[in-house]
């Protein structure tokens, strides 16, 4: 380990001690009564160890192989001249990569020679269709339960604007499938996207730490999630696993980011747009052009597209005020080095900057890193 990631671990051991210090609120843990066993994986690499019979899932070449569509690995794409584009390029193994780092739609040949240089590189042909997602609850192979994600049309590059989750949606018989064919004697829980009824990608966990089912604010559906961890069973006294359907909204940005809403004036905003309880600082990059950085969920689609509005809104003013504050002291340093409200102005401005860290520490480090991403 870095003597640079040494350091940052030492900081976020102080995490929590900030978070009560500053009396910020857990969107994870502070709305609910019941919470998921600590034995369910929250990332890939966790459910990749701990699932060893299963972890074929991770490998997205052989996720569409099964599918029989055009396929292979980017650094063999020379070779074939029955490949018709576009096509999409990705990371081959899921446990490995985050995001929509090294995800790109190629038009023609040329383009791909940007991109040989990165490692266990696959492509795929381009599946033109909506996006969906679907967290399976699964006992012996067999399908016990499904929550799908229905993606907005419109999409930040591939990053959907809001997602519909609901009762009503079902996933494609084809999906389901796939899925018995291949999850044989599986017992957890498993997370597959895909478009259109093409499988993309393939989870042993849940989507978003399983922040959806939690947001059913159905505890039955949380303590089932626990018996098929902890005891491997099906509970069949919880009967009631109905919930109202909601929305997930993701706010997009295409500034980069230097200053974040403070935590207290996110739960304002929260209260006041009657959201629901959990919500998110959670950055993911659209390529070089933008990014989302925060999520939250609502019953309502137009409050909820009212309130991403506004947080979108005063995220962009807060970074173009403060950007051109600096510009203003730059000049006035430069062309005006008398003027005696400098100091004043430079002091505001370093409050103001300060106020981004009224948030977990783990908040700032994750917009560094996706940043660091970004830029490549």
């Amino acid at each position: 380990m870095s003597s640079d990631s040494s350091i940052v671990k030492k900081i976020l051991e102080y995490d929590d001690a900030w978070c009560n210090a500053l009396g910020i609120f857990n969107p994870y843990l502070d709305p609910y009564k019941v919470h998921f066993t600590k034995d369910l994986p929250m990332y890939d690499i966790a459910a990749y160890n701990k699932y060893p019979k299963h972890r074929f899932v991770y490998d997205k070449l052989f996720i569409a192989q099964t599918q029989k569509i055009q396929c292979g690995l980017l650094s063999q794409l020379s070779k074939r001249t029955d490949v018709k584009y576009p096509i999409f390029i990705k990371p081959r193994w899921g446990h490995k990569s985050a995001s929509s780092k090294n995800c790109f739609k190629i038009k023609e040949f040329d383009e791909v020679i940007n991109h040989l240089d990165k490692e266990d590189m696959m492509w795929t042909e381009f599946i033109d269709a909506r996006e969906t997602m679907t967290d399976f609850l699964m006992v012996g192979g067999k399908i016990m339960y499904q929550m799908t994600s229905v993606y907005s049309e419109k999409q930040n590059g591939f990053i959907d604007d809001w997602k519909f989750i609901g009762e009503s949606n079902k996933p494609p018989k084809s999906i389901v499938k796939w899925v018995d064919e291949h999850m044989k004697n599986y017992t957890g829980v498993c997370n597959v996207q895909y478009r259109g009824e093409v499988i993309i990608e393939v989870s042993l966990r849940l989507s978003r730490g399983g922040c959806y089912i939690k947001s059913s604010d159905n505890v039955n559906l949380v303590k089932q999630v626990n018996s098929i961890i902890d005891d491997g069973i099906w509970d069949y006294t919880l009967t009631n696993m109905s919930y109202k359907p909601f929305y997930s909204f993701k706010c997009y940005t295409k500034l980069f980011l230097v200053y974040l809403l403070p935590q207290h004036v996110l739960d304002a905003i929260m209260k006041w747009g009657g959201c629901k309880s959990f919500y998110e600082y959670f950055f993911e990059p659209s390529g070089s052009s933008g990014m989302v950085f925060f999520q939250f969920l609502h019953n309502d689609f137009a409050e909820g597209m009212r309130v991403k509005k506004l947080i979108e809104g005063l995220t962009n003013i807060m970074q173009l005020l403060l950007v051109g504050i600096l510009c203003a002291i730059l000049v006035l340093m430069r062309y005006y080095p008398k003027y005696e409200y400098t100091r004043w102005i430079s002091g505001l401005l370093i409050l103001v900057f300060i106020t981004r860290f009224i948030n977990p520490l783990s908040t700032n480090y994750s917009l560094f890193k996706a940043q660091r991403q970004q830029m490549g």
